[in-house]
């Protein structure tokens, strides 16, 4: 109770606030691929008790911290495009300029107690880790602001979301990845940042963002989704068999709905939280399947 008051008063957020900035929504982007990177490594229950506890602290790292960290800063930065984002206003919320402050210490708070975590992992996960910070920050923040660096700003992104399956991969000592699965998935990753990407066109443009979506046009970001999505579902074909087809199916027949009918393509991006997390749980469901089978 004593905790929950000082975080309210001193951070000037209430812990609403800190929940939905989060984008719990989206909490299963770094989460869910966190746990596919760690049922690819292997049979869950073969661990010993130090790694089952880093893995555990991990999960949890990549719950609230990891999302209020990348959204954090995100709204931080973007600040001044999405005060003109109907998107942002109408689906999320604009975070108060003299709440920035206040939204800084909130993320050192949350991310401090995990620091001892990153001197407690081999080499691997460090890098995997460092990737994940530098990208989750730089793809806002200045000097770099990936975002408004087309291809930076699909490339960052896709590393932010698929960093966290390398930590989990890592962090059980296997460090026999497949790298070809990982271009899968960032491939996978360019399709969903750049259809993202196609509602914000017209309010990064008045903030003077560039973005790939822009420097495509809508029909022709529609097709590089298409593209993306053909092209991971066929190396996830190789890995998983007939079940990433049923997923490239899914994600190509909604991008084919929405080059037929742009205005309602907003309403489309809508479904895509709900879409990632079925498709996620079925695949990670398959592998910890045939894993312990």
């Amino acid at each position: 109770m004593i905790l929950s008051s000082y975080f309210c008063c001193a951070m000037k957020l209430t812990l609403r606030e800190v929940f939905f900035l989060s984008r719990p929504r989206f909490w299963m982007y770094v989460l869910g691929t966190f746990l596919v990177g760690v049922i690819s490594s292997g049979n869950l229950f073969l661990y010993n008790d130090t790694t089952t506890l880093l893995l555990i602290a991990f999960g949890l790292f990549f719950s609230l911290p990891a999302n209020v960290f990348i959204y954090g800063v995100n709204d931080i930065y973007d600040y001044q495009t999405d005060i003109y984002n109907d998107k942002k206003i109408k689906y999320e919320s604009v975070l108060k300029l003299e709440k920035h402050r206040s939204l800084w210490i909130t993320m050192a708070i949350l991310l401090i107690p995990f620091l001892p975590l990153f001197f407690m992992v081999n080499v691997p996960t460090k890098l995997a880790l460092m990737l994940f910070f530098f990208t989750g920050l730089f793809y806002s923040a200045t000097p770099v602001r990936a975002k408004s660096k087309p291809p930076l700003d699909v490339l960052f992104s896709a590393i932010i979301y698929v960093s966290p399956a390398l930590v989990g991969f890592f962090i059980t000592g296997n460090t026999n990845i497949q790298w070809l699965a990982v271009l899968g998935g960032l491939i996978w990753a360019f399709g969903m940042q750049t259809y993202s990407a196609i509602p914000d066109i017209e309010a990064d443009k008045k903030a003077g963002v560039n973005t790939l979506a822009i420097m495509l046009g809508e029909k022709r970001a529609l097709w590089f989704c298409l593209i993306t999505y053909l092209i991971s579902a066929s190396i996830g074909f190789y890995y998983v068999g007939f079940i990433a087809i049923v997923f490239g199916i899914v994600y190509i027949s909604i991008v084919l709905l929405s080059i037929n009918n742009i205005s309602k393509l907003f309403k489309y991006y809508t479904y895509f939280p709900l879409i990632n997390v079925l498709t996620g749980a079925v695949l990670f469901f398959d592998m910890f399947f045939r894993e312990i089978l």
